[in-house]
Order: C-alpha cells, then structure tokens, then sequence
C-alpha cells in the first residue's frame, strides 16, 4: 500500500499539476453526487409527505398504509447509499494523492458528510414515524 502514495515533492512540476488536476476532477465528481443525493433525499421526504398527507385525507382506498413510508426510505436510501459510497472512494483518491493529512477538513467532504447525516437523519424519522420539531 505504501507504494500507491505519490510523493509530491520529487515530482517535476507538470507531474504536480496533473495530481492537482486528478484532486480537482475528484471534487467535482464528489460534488455533483452530493447535488444528486440532495435532490434523491428531498424529493423522497416531499413524496412520503405528499403520500401520508393524501392517505390521511381519505385517498387511504388509493393506497396501502405503507406505501408513503416505502416510497420516501427507498428514494432517500437511493440518494443516501451511494453518497457514503463515493465519500470512500475520495478518500481514498486523497490518500493515493497524498493528500492524507486533514482530508476530514476538506469542506468538500464536510458538505457531503452533512447531506449523508441529513439523509439517514430522515431516514431515521420515517422507520420511528417521529417528527422533527
């Protein structure tokens, strides 16, 4: 495993900004899950909501009981899964760069550790049928 490292300091400078330009692409792909986890957990809170709301309104002959509860933790777990998957995969893309020094205070990282805690947050809420405030 060691050997995977790279040693930035004995790179010549074209070699440098290529690292540089891979840290970058890994930003960027980390971001646009973080955007499409957002929009997964969002949109299956509003569709659960929207479904319990309906259900409570007398649609109960339309659907089962747990219908809302499915639909919203499958969407949520849709955008919530991958998101710690690919949370992995960049910190082991840091490491390989070496970058491993403080990689938790990247606010790359942080914003997707917050959608990831917001995402099992709901999940938690929809499994206890709890409200949050």
């Amino acid at each position: 495993m060691e050997t995977d490292k790279i040693r930035t300091e004995e790179l010549k400078l074209g070699d440098r900004l290529a690292i540089e330009r891979t840290i970058f692409a890994a930003d960027r792909t980390l971001l646009a899950w973080v955007r499409t986890s957002m929009s997964l957990i969002g949109f299956g809170f509003t569709i659960y909501k929207v479904l319990e709301y309906l259900y409570e309104q007398g649609a109960g002959r339309m659907i089962r009981e747990q219908t809302p509860r499915n639909i919203g933790l499958f969407m949520i777990m849709t955008g919530t899964a991958p998101l710690l998957l690919m949370m992995i995969q960049y910190a082991k893309t840091l490491r390989r760069m070496g970058r491993e020094k403080r990689f938790f205070l990247n606010p790359n990282l942080l914003a997707a550790g917050v959608v990831f805690l917001l995402g099992v947050l709901l999940m938690i809420t929809i499994i206890l049928n709890v409200a949050l405030l």
